[in-house]
């Protein structure tokens, strides 16, 4: 599969046909301004967000595995760290933005084959992962009350997109 395969793939589906990032509500304001920025690009500037999904710990785990000047994004409006970041209170009024597929078309975008901070997780290069991706279980309907398929989605749900440097403004389609 290529990546315009791929993005065709979302665009058609009926179960996914964009890709997500979650953020609190309070941080709209400059996510309009300045669409998703990278980590590494707010500490260059001197900011950061008002509400973050992330702890110390996690910042300092993106530094260290050299994700810092990605954005996240999630194949799913179903991550298992949004849920995390909710229930610690780190997110008080937790969204999903709604980012355009096409995204993937600028170079350097990778994927993680689980949590990207995690030692423990592969990140390749979008067209290396691809091969690799479980498109089957994200984009299409399954028999999710089979075990095997619902431990497939679970994967599935903690892998993340990272695209460099940020998401433009124009590609966030909006907010679930």
């Amino acid at each position: 599969m290529t990546v315009d395969d791929f993005i065709a793939l979302i665009k058609k589906s009926g179960q996914h046909d964009c890709l997500y990032h979650f953020t609190d509500e309070s941080n709209f304001e400059q996510i309009d301004k300045l669409g998703l920025v990278s980590k590494e690009r707010m500490r260059k500037e001197g900011w950061w967000p008002n509400t973050t999904g992330g702890n110390e710990w996690s910042h300092d785990q993106d530094r260290a595995r050299g994700i810092d000047p990605f954005v996240s994004l999630c194949l799913t409006s179903n991550h298992p760290m949004k849920y995390l970041a909710q229930k610690d209170g780190r997110l008080p009024n937790p969204r999903y933005l709604v980012i355009s597929p096409d995204i993937l078309i600028i170079p350097d975008v990778h994927i993680a084959f689980g949590v990207a901070n995690a030692n423990e997780t592969s990140i390749l290069p979008l067209s290396d992962a691809l091969a690799h991706l479980d498109v089957e279980v994200i984009y299409t309907r399954t028999n999710w009350s089979d075990p095997d398929v619902q431990a497939r989605l679970r994967a599935a749900e903690k892998m993340e997109l990272l695209v460099p440097n940020g998401v433009p403004r124009n590609l966030i389609l909006g907010y679930r």
